[in-house]
C-alpha cells in the first residue's frame, strides 16, 4: 500500500440533482444523490446486461447505492443483511423499479461460514452462476464507542469488540470470496472487489482494531489477485478516500442529518463511491487486478475509462504502510 500522493489534481466536482429512485427509510438517511444522471447513465455498460453481483451489506451506505446503480444497469443483484427486517424495504423497493426476479435477499452474517455458503447458494439457485462479489459489509469501531465523542485506546477496548471487528471485515471477506471464487473457477470469469479506507485512517490512534482490518484486507487482496491469476477473475481493492457521509459515521462525531454533511464539505457524500463499483463490474474493466482504487478522483467529465484510470493508485510491486 503506497501513499495516497497523486501527481494529479483532486478533480472531485459532484453535481446535484439525480433522479433517485423512491428510498425505504433505512437507505433514505444514507442516500447523496450527488452524480448526475449522465454520469450514473453512462456506467450502463451492455455487459451489465444479467450480470451476476452480490452485494453483501446492502440494506443501507455504500452497498445500497452500489446494488440501486447495478440494478438499473440491467444486472442481477443478491442483496445481503444481517436481518431480514433490514432487507424487507429495499427488496420491495429494487423489485418495483427493476422487476420482479431482477434480486434476492438473503439475511446473515458474513462471519458465520455458513451462511456466506448459503448466500452463494441461493444466487447460484436463483440466478443460476456468480460473476461478482463486492465485499461491502463492515463494523466500524464507532460503533462500540459509548457517545462516539472520543476514540478509544487499544488497553481500553472490549475484547469482544476488537474480535467482531476483525471477523467481520477481515474473515467476513474471507469466508464470502471462499464461498464465491470455486464457483468462479468453474466458468473461467469472475470479479472480486472490496471495500477498504484511507491509509491514514489506518494508523490513526485510536482506530486499531479497524485500521489494522482493512491494512490485512488490502494485503490478503493483493496475494488473492496472485492466486487467482490466469483463471479469470480479477481482485481488487476499492475505498471511497475519505471519511463518507453515512450512517457509519454517527451524528454524535460529525453534526448533521446523515445525507446531508457533505454538503458543507466535512465528509465525501454517501454516493462517491458508485462509479467506479458499478464500473469494476462490467467487461471494460476485464484484468484489471491487485490495483486499490480510490472513488474519490472520479472525474465525471471524462469518459468512465479514463475516469476509472484515473482513481487507479501508482503501482507498487512491494506496498508498505510503516
Amino acid at each position: 500500500m503506497a501513499g495516497e500522493k497523486f501527481n494529479r489534481s483532486d478533480v472531485l466536482r459532484l453535481a446535484g440533482g439525480v433522479a433517485a429512485l423512491p428510498l425505504s427509510a433505512a437507505a433514505a438517511q444514507d442516500s447523496g444523490g450527488t452524480w448526475s444522471e449522465k454520469t450514473l447513465t453512462a456506467l450502463r455498460h451492455p455487459s451489465l446486461k444479467d450480470r451476476v453481483v452480490i452485494v453483501t451489506g446492502s440494506s443501507r451506505g455504500f452497498g445500497w447505492s452500489i446494488a440501486q446503480e447495478l440494478l438499473k444497469a440491467g444486472a442481477r443483484v443478491t442483496l445481503t443483511g444481517r436481518s431480514e427486517r433490514s432487507l424487507a424495504p429495499v427488496r420491495a423497493e429494487d423489485e418495483g423499479s427493476a422487476g420482479r426476479g431482477r434480486c434476492i435477499a438473503v439475511a446473515g452474517d458474513v462471519t458465520r461460514v455458513e451462511d456466506c455458503r448459503r448466500t452463494v447458494a441461493e444466487t447460484v439457485s436463483a440466478f443460476g452462476r456468480v460473476d461478482v462479489l463486492i465485499n461491502n459489509a463492515g463494523r466500524s469501531y464507532l460503533e462500540f464507542e459509548a457517545d462516539g465523542s472520543k476514540s478509544t485506546p487499544f488497553y481500553e477496548i472490549d475484547e469482544d469488540a476488537f474480535r467482531a471487528i476483525i471477523e467481520t471485515n477481515l474473515l467476513g471477506v474471507f469466508y464470502m470470496t471462499k464461498a464465491a471464487v470455486p464457483h468462479m473457477i468453474k466458468q473461467n470469469f469472475g470479479k472480486v472487489f472490496s471495500i477498504s479506507t484511507s491509509l491514514s485512517n489506518m494508523v490513526r490512534a485510536g482506530n486499531s482494531p479497524y485500521g489494522s482490518s482493512k491494512a490485512a484486507l488490502e494485503t490478503t487482496h493483493r496475494v488473492w489477485s496472485q492466486e487467482l491469476k490466469g483463471r479469470g477473475i480479477d481482485v481488487n481493492i476499492l475505498l471511497p478516500g475519505g471519511a463518507s457521509d453515512t450512517a457509519l459515521i454517527p451524528s454524535n462525531r460529525v453534526p448533521g442529518e446523515i445525507g446531508e454533511r457533505a454538503k458543507n464539505g466535512r465528509l465525501l457524500p454517501g454516493d462517491i463511491i458508485v462509479p467506479p463499483a458499478v464500473w469494476l463490474c462490467t467487461d471494460a474493466t476485464n484484468g484489471v487486478t491487485g490495483e486499490r482504487i480510490i472513488a474519490k478522483f472520479w472525474n465525471e467529465s471524462l469518459s468512465p475509462d479514463d475516469a476509472f484510470k484515473g482513481c487507479l493508485q501508482p503501482h507498487v510491486d512491494v506496498p508498505s504502510i510503516m
